[in-house]
């Protein structure tokens, strides 16, 4: 019933808590779907569109009898990353990291659910804008044939799950991992190294163990002409996973305490932490819009992926390098993962990306007068609350013909 690719794994499996851990009623049955290519197919805005499918599912209605059971139960997470290894195709390698750091599943669904709402944001005034990413499990081509796209939502994804594990063990919310060892360098300045640090070298370690064991499982097993594209694919996806994980270790600032009388700051206490997940997304746009062409080809006795025409430069760890070239994603096509742009919202007074011309591609748009309801004349009352007014007003907005 929720079939994909050959190429996706999927893993159903529940988290049961006591506590209120989002401000709302505590989550006693939360079904998380886990989609393994890489890391990229794991999506939780799939799970909350198929919670109701989820929890009527055979794993599920067991884990529903089990009454007040915790993740961390040792038995519990053998009996289940089993199943899932046995009956839903996760791969040995993942689910060996399943049964040993069961505890840090619940922070690779926040990792894709940060990644999804980072990508989305970052591209919102783009033709390609990451909503193909709602397709889960059933992918479009523009995130299966080695794209610019896929690049890049693989970069950010495996950025992602570093990102949260990383933070997640500085937390103290995993029991294998704690803060950061200090940094190696002498501390420049009046202040000594303390606090606790992100853990960035554990977060790119669990990463890159978890998210590419597929990849590594996969490559060179066939050798006609689908099983070398798979191979080089493999390789491709392989290199924009380490890109991610290099942009996070690269978004790593100082952070200071102060310490003396009287906040006289004469010593200060740093640690090494990390920025926003978007700060780290911005980076790997950045890195999307000069991405290198690559193809594989013979060197020596092996093969190896060199940029496509002599004219570009070698492509560094860091850079985002892809297979197939994107189309303008102007029109429908299903057959290269274009979603169009018609309908889509537009400014007519931009010269970029977001304009009405770049955005609908020529065909012209409509203009819409809507009424907006905001809150204002916001007013604060000792205490503590604030009251504000309703305000009413039309605006004209713009959508692609």
């Amino acid at each position: 019933m929720l079939s994909g690719r050959d190429s996706v794994n999927l893993l159903s499996f529940s988290v049961l808590s006591k506590t209120d851990v989002i401000g709302s009623s505590a989550w006693t049955d939360v079904c998380a779907v886990f989609l393994f290519r890489g890391f990229w197919d794991i999506f939780v805005s799939y799970f909350f569109k198929n919670l109701r499918l989820c929890q009527r599912s055979t794993v599920v209605r067991a884990l529903n009898k089990a009454g007040n059971v915790e993740w961390n139960s040792t038995q519990v997470s053998t009996q289940w990353c089993r199943k899932a290894r046995t009956t839903l195709g996760l791969a040995r390698k993942q689910a060996r990291i399943c049964r040993t750091t069961v505890e840090a599943m619940p922070q690779v669904v926040r990792a894709a659910s940060q990644a999804v709402h980072t990508c989305q944001t970052l591209f919102s005034d783009r033709r390609w804008n990451c909503s193909s990413t709602e397709l889960a499990p059933n992918f479009a081509p523009d995130l299966t044939k080695g794209t610019r796209e896929q690049a890049y939502v693989y970069a950010l994804s495996s950025a992602s799950v570093t990102y949260t594990i990383a933070r997640a063990c500085a937390s103290g919310s995993l029991f294998h991992c704690s803060c950061a060892s200090p940094p190696r360098d002498p501390p420049n300045g009046n202040f000594k190294w303390g606090g606790c640090g992100d853990n960035v070298r554990w977060g790119a370690h669990f990463s890159k163990q978890f998210t590419d064991s597929v990849e590594r499982g996969g490559r060179n097993r066939d050798k006609d002409k689908k099983g070398r594209f798979r191979s080089q694919l493999s390789a491709v996806n392989l290199h924009n996973n380490r890109a991610g994980r290099r942009a996070v270790e690269w978004g790593l600032t100082t952070q200071c305490k102060c310490h003396g009388v009287s906040g006289s700051c004469n010593i200060k206490t740093c640690w090494k932490a990390l920025p926003r997940l978007q700060e780290i997304g911005d980076r790997l746009k950045m890195k999307f819009s000069v991405a290198t062409e690559v193809v594989s080809r013979r060197v020596g006795a092996g093969r190896r992926l060199l940029p496509a025409t002599p004219a570009m430069a070698l492509y560094t760890q860091d850079d985002l390098i892809y297979m197939t070239k994107s189309p303008d994603y102007c029109l429908k096509d299903v057959r290269v993962g274009s979603q169009g742009t018609r309908g889509r919202w537009c400014n007519a007074s931009s010269t970029g990306y977001d304009s009405c011309e770049d955005m609908c591609c020529g065909r012209g748009h409509r203009t819409l007068s809507v009424e907006r309801v905001e809150r204002c004349h916001c007013k604060y009352y000792w205490c503590c609350y604030v009251k504000c007014k309703t305000c009413r007003h039309w605006v004209e907005v713009h959508q692609c013909k």
